[in-house]
């Protein structure tokens, strides 16, 4: 019995030292928790959006260039409004979110300024609260503002609501009946610009951002029009959105939001991606691709392929 013990220890180190010679995974290239580096080890990425063209075509992109980092990603595009999406990233059913930086600043009850670097600062401390984070912000906004025709703003040299506001009798203006009253429109005009809609003498009331202010600009119909300043009917037509240089609308540069948990299983690899995709949406490339899919009607994940790869994102 002695022998069969002495000769099955033998064997055991034997082995461990044939073990300890193999190559193999050592502590030493385990990869640290912070920083995924396979595609077994990166978190699913459940993205949604708004339920109106942007937010989708925006949120398929951030989907198209993450699984081409190596990221599994479930959509759920058109989700709803910020009353449904909000919740659902806060309960983790949705983990990724385009959202416009000012309008989410003031829905949790912070300070949006016109300047984009302050509302991104008190947003972000806002989403901390909710178990949120958001990454780099886009140069690109959708904001409330006023279009005139490229013909309009070379004759006039108009290039900033400054410049139009000692000239604002001379045009026909387009506004939608709910302007009254608002902060960023009745009231914010005067305010700020010393434009005066209730004295100005031809003012039509359109739908804000409707296809019928976008003709009635185009016909000549009125001469300056309330528009979203990426909606399609101004890469379609060519207008002119005029500079909001006194600031009276709050920044609406676009952000990826995220969970807290999404971004520390994500890591470096998750914000860099998303960080790249933001570098790249201005303005006018967001109105060019409302224009694709809105007007257009292409299909919303064939648009967001080709930008990616035009731009050397995928």
């Amino acid at each position: 019995m002695r022998k069969i013990r002495m000769l099955a220890v033998g064997a055991t180190a034997l082995a461990l030292l044939l073990s300890a010679c193999q190559p193999g995974d050592g502590s030493s290239s385990s990869p640290s928790s912070g920083s995924p580096s396979t595609p077994a080890e990166l978190p699913t990425v459940i993205v949604g959006s708004a339920d109106f063209d942007e937010s989708a075509i925006v949120a398929e992109i951030y989907a198209q260039a993450l699984e081409a980092a190596g990221f599994t990603v479930e959509r759920h595009l058109f989700f709803g409004t910020r009353e449904t999406t909000l919740p659902a990233l806060e309960s983790g059913d949705l983990n990724l979110m385009p959202e416009y930086i000012g309008s989410l600043t003031e829905t949790l009850e912070a300070t949006a300024d016109a300047d984009p670097a302050v509302t991104f600062s008190n947003l972000n401390a806002a989403l901390t609260d909710q178990g949120l984070a958001a990454f780099n912000f886009s140069p690109g906004q959708d904001f409330d503002g006023f279009a005139v025709t490229a013909e309009t703003a070379q004759e006039f040299d108009l290039e900033t609501m400054s410049d139009i506001a000692p000239l604002a009798d001379q045009f026909t203006w387009g506004v939608p009946s709910e302007c009254a009253g608002r902060d960023l429109c009745e009231i914010g005009l005067r305010e700020v610009y010393g434009i005066d809609i209730n004295t100005i003498p031809r003012v039509e009331n359109l739908g804000a951002c409707s296809a019928a202010m976008a003709e009635a600009l185009n016909a000549d119909a009125i001469q300056v029009a309330r528009v979203c300043s990426t909606q399609a009917a101004i890469a379609q037509y060519n207008f002119v959105v005029l500079v909001d240089d006194q600031g009276l609308n709050p920044a609406q540069n676009l952000a990826p939001v995220v969970t807290e948990e999404l971004a520390a299983a994500g890591g470096d690899l998750l914000e860099s991606t998303l960080n790249a995709v933001s570098a790249e949406l201005t303005t006018a490339e967001l109105s060019e691709l409302n224009l694709l899919v809105s007007v257009e009607l292409q299909d919303v994940a064939e648009v967001a392929h080709t930008w990616l790869v035009d731009r050397g994102l995928i």
